[in-house]
């Protein structure tokens, strides 16, 4: 529930200890976005802090809708610092992305900066997606 200071929201940040694997979709490019309850989130994959763990994620229709839904993950946990989306759910592109074997599961603190520009590592997976 909210906490209000003066007739307005303050922001209340939902944190998920240790929220084990979650659920990735490779891009057309070839990077990985983060996908959490229908929606798809991208981050750069620069790592930051002092333990060099903490990533950043913005929604993937923040450029063409104004989405202003964000994520923070440290390590295996992570926070939500607005959950507030304009648009609907993709669960149509994560359904088309399952079905072509473009979705993979692992823990966030596995993430690295290569993931960014090489997308996936193959041996993760039995089938191939770039050969469908």
């Amino acid at each position: 529930m909210p906490t209000h200071k003066s007739d307005s929201f303050l922001a209340v940040t939902q944190h998920v200890h240790n929220c084990g694997p979650q659920t990735f979709l490779i891009s057309r490019k070839g990077g990985t976005l983060l996908t959490i309850n229908n929606f798809v989130y991208r981050s750069n994959l620069k790592f930051y802090g002092k333990s060099n763990n903490i990533l950043y994620w913005e929604c993937v229709q923040n450029r063409s809708m104004k989405c202003r839904s964000r994520l923070k993950t440290i390590g295996d946990d992570l926070y939500v610092t607005n959950d507030v989306h304009n648009h609907v759910g993709d669960a149509k592109r994560i359904e088309a992305a399952k079905a072509v074997g473009m979705l993979i599961h692992k823990k966030l603190s596995s993430l690295t900066a290569a993931d960014r520009i090489h997308g996936w590592n193959r041996s993760e997976s039995s089938a191939d997606p770039l050969k469908v």
